[in-house]
């Protein structure tokens, strides 16, 4: 073979050689950035799962603060309560306390969902039973001009600290067995009661509980008589801005409140049930975009 054959193909070996050494050398990093996507992935899930851990705790520390069975039973004839958190914890929380004649019940959705809204939540829940059951104020409106102050003053809120404009809406009622009374007051959230097939509504004032432009007006408050069979609602805003998988579109106040009317004939449990199936129907697979509540008490 020629001198200048066997040059060329030397220097093709060590080309060779050399793209076999450059592609090794390629292996070796992505095998090393392969297992370093590994590891990274592996700690990324171990801290998902450590978080999620930790929120369904939270869940179940919020959920003890949440009352029980036994004051809705005492102090109703029936009743449902239809909780459907967005997340693990809710913005949403619903609240009673029974003392002598007189049962308060509060119906709130906080700013926000998930965590945030929980945090809300818890702390609605404990400036209520300070309110109501340390210091012994019944009247909703005081409870709700109370409440605002404390919250204002918790969350150290003011015109010029924009960051912590949180808040909650709510409805909130007092029922005096002993006058047949329903004192009644709300932040943005209102107030059904049916009666023989007759819905009348109250709505909230249009402020929350919290800073507010206009944080030195006083809710208002409203007083109604009470009869045997009367049905009584206490929402979030959560159900009738679901949107539903045929139009894109949230289900609204009115299609809310004409359901409500069309479920008088059966027990509270199955209107619970009623309530579930048509908001199932309604949503489809789209996703929960906010947290539910609806509770729902007869008299």
């Amino acid at each position: 073979m020629p001198v200048k054959h066997k040059d060329e193909i030397n220097r093709l070996n060590k080309e060779i050689e050399i793209l076999k050494d450059e592609i090794e050398s390629q292996k070796e990093e992505l095998e090393t950035r392969r297992d370093l996507a590994e590891k990274q992935r592996d700690e990324i899930s171990s801290q998902k799962n450590e978080l999620t851990d930790s929120i369904k705790y939270a869940r179940q520390i919020q959920s003890s603060l949440m009352p029980g069975s036994e004051l809705f039973k005492k102090s109703f004839s029936d009743y449902f309560i239809l909780n459907k958190p967005k997340d693990i914890v809710s913005g949403d929380f619903y609240w009673i306390s029974v003392k002598g004649s007189k049962t308060v019940v509060a119906v709130s959705d906080c700013t926000g969902h998930g965590v945030p809204g929980a945090f809300m939540s818890m702390l609605g829940i404990g400036l209520l039973n300070e309110i109501v059951n340390e210091i012994n104020i019944f009247q909703p409106n005081l409870i709700l001009n109370n409440l605002r102050n404390m919250v204002i003053k918790s969350l150290a809120q003011s015109r010029g600290n924009t960051e912590t404009m949180d808040g909650m809406d709510i409805a909130l009622i007092t029922i005096d067995r002993g006058k047949h009374t329903l004192q009644y007051s709300g932040a943005n959230n209102s107030l059904i009661m049916i009666r023989n097939n007759k819905l009348s509504e109250i709505r909230g004032d249009r402020m929350p509980v919290g800073f507010y432009r206009i944080t030195d007006i006083p809710f208002t408050n409203h007083e109604i008589e009470i009869k045997a069979n009367n049905s009584i609602y206490l929402f979030s805003d959560g159900y009738k801005d679901q949107f539903g998988w045929r139009n894109n579109r949230k289900l609204k106040h009115n299609k809310f409140i004409e359901l409500l009317l069309s479920i008088q004939n059966v027990p509270m449990k199955a209107q619970k049930i009623l309530l579930e199936n048509n908001l199932k129907n309604w949503m489809g697979d789209l996703e929960q975009i906010d947290d539910i509540l609806v509770v729902g008490l007869q008299i």
